[in-house]
C-alpha cells in the first residue's frame, strides 16, 4: 500500500522552518512568527541519555481505532489481555501514541486527549487532560485538524504530523491547557530539500532523539532526518522507507551475540544497481533491513529483504525480536532481530479486530512499561 496514495498533499503553509518558544515550558507562547534562519534550541533542552536497555512488558497493537494490549514475551496462542475503543462512539479512527511511561495520547480532529495508566476506558471523561486544537498547536482546516500521525519522542514530548500544509509540530512537556507548539518543521518549502515533498506521512525517533519523517510528493516518497535540536533543514536519506524503525547497537543487552545497528522498514525501490548500460531493475515493495551506517557509494539497497508488506513495525532489541502487522490481513508477526537470509516469522497471531478492520486500515505498534 503506497503511502502517498493514502494521504493527499496539503498546501504549503509557510516559507521557512521556525523554532518558537525555546523555554522548557511551552505555555504562554505567542503567534508562529518564523525567523529568517531557524534558531537552535537551548542546550538545556538536549535529550537525556538513553536508559539501560530493558525488555518492556507490554505490546500495544492498534487496528483502525481499536487498541489491544498483549503481555510480553509473546507465546504461541497468546491473546490480548485488553481490547479498547480509542474514540468510543465514533466511526472514525483517531491517531494514537504511547510514551515511555505508558501514558497514551489520542488525537481526534477536534482535540488531544491524554490518559494515564491504568487505562480501563478511552472515554473523554477519563482523560487527565483534553487539549482542543487550534492554529498555535497544529494546522486546522474546515473539518478540524487532519493528522496523519502522532508520536512521542524519547523524552516524552508529543509530535503532530499534519496533513494540512506538510507540517510537523512539537508539544513539549509538561503539557497543560495553555500548551502551544514549540517547534514547527515545514515540508514543501520552495528552495529547500523538501520542496518537492508537500505531505508528511509519519514521524519516528531514534535513540538519540533524531526525528525521521516519511514524506510524499509528486515524484515519490522519501525518508528525511532532522537531528536534535531541530534547528536545521530536514536532510533526505535517499531511502523510500515507510514504517521505519531504528535499532542502535547500545539498545541490545550485553548478552546479545551480534549487536548490530540497523534500520528496518517497508522499502520501495530497486534491490541492486543495474549492469553497465542497462536500465534499472524494477522497484519492489518489501520488508527490509539496512545495515548502518548507510553506504551511498555502494548503493542504498537492503542487506536483507522479505516479500511482505507491513502497515506497522517496531523493534524489541533486548529480546532480539521485532514485530510487524501485515497490511492485507492485520496479522501480528514476530521476527528475529537482526533479520537473516531466509528468516520467517517465529510466531504469528491473527488480527483481533475482525473482518474489514484488518485489511488496509491504519495500524500502529507500541512497546510500553
Amino acid at each position: 500500500m503506497n503511502a502517498s496514495q493514502r494521504t493527499s498533499a496539503g498546501s504549503v503553509a509557510a516559507a521557512a522552518f521556525a523554532v518558537a518558544c525555546a523555554a522548557a515550558s511551552i505555555s504562554g507562547c505567542g503567534e508562529r512568527a518564523a525567523p529568517a534562519t531557524p534558531a537552535p534550541l537551548a542546550a538545556a533542552l538536549a535529550p537525556a541519555a538513553a536508559p539501560y536497555p530493558t525488555a518492556l512488558p507490554k505490546l500495544y497493537v492498534d487496528h483502525n481505532g481499536t487498541l489491544a494490549e498483549y503481555r510480553l514475551p509473546l507465546k504461541a496462542g497468546a491473546k490480548p489481555v485488553a481490547i479498547l475503543k480509542e474514540d468510543p462512539g465514533s466511526a472514525i479512527a483517531p491517531q494514537i501514541a504511547v510514551n515511555y511511561l505508558g501514558s497514551i495520547a489520542v488525537a481526534t480532529s477536534a482535540e488531544l486527549r491524554f490518559f494515564m495508566p491504568p487505562i480501563v476506558s478511552f472515554e473523554p471523561k477519563r482523560a487527565t487532560l483534553i487539549l482542543p486544537f487550534n492554529g498555535a498547536i497544529t494546522a486546522v482546516g474546515d473539518s478540524g485538524a487532519e493528522l496523519n500521525d502522532i508520536e512521542f519522542d524519547t523524552v516524552g514530548n508529543l509530535w503532530l504530523v499534519s496533513n494540512i500544509g506538510g507540517e510537523i509540530t512539537e508539544l513539549r512537556k509538561p503539557l497543560r491547557k495553555t500548551s502551544v507548539a514549540s517547534v514547527f518543521v515545514l515540508f514543501g518549502v520552495k528552495g529547500t530539500k523538501t520542496s518537492a515533498f508537500t505531505s508528511v506521512l509519519q514521524a519516528r525517533f531514534d535513540v538519540n532523539n533524531t526525528l525521521y519523517a516519511y514524506a510524499g510528493g509528486n515524484n515519490g516518497d522519501m525518508l528525511f532526518k532532522l537531528a536534535f535540536p531541530y534547528g536545521g533543514e530536514p536532510s533526505p536519506t535517499g531511502l523510500n522507507l515507510e514504517q521505519a524503525d531504528y535499532v542502535d547497537a547500545s539498545q541490545y543487552l550485553p548478552t546479545a551475540p551480534y549487536p548490530q545497528s540497523l534500520i528496518l522498514g517497508q522499502y520501495v525501490g530497486p534491490l541492486h544497481s543495474p549492469p553497465p548500460q542497462q536500465p534499472p531493475p524494477p522497484p519492489v515493495d518489501v520488508l527490509s533491513q539496512f545495515a548502518e551506517p548507510l553506504n551511498p557509494i555502494h548503493g542504498l539497497f537492503p542487506s536483507i529483504e522479505v516479500n511482505q508488506i507491513v502497515g506497522a513495525l517496531i523493534a524489541d532489541p533486548p529480546r532480539l525480536l521485532f514485530y510487524t502487522l501485515d497490511v492485507n490481513t492485520g496479522r501480528l508477526d514476530v521476527w528475529p532481530l537482526p533479520l537473516g537470509t531466509g528468516d520467517e516469522p517465529r510466531l504469528s497471531f491473527p488480527c483481533f479486530a475482525g473482518g474489514a478492520n484488518c485489511k488496509n486500515k491504519p495500524e500502529h505498534l507500541f512497546l510500553a512499561p
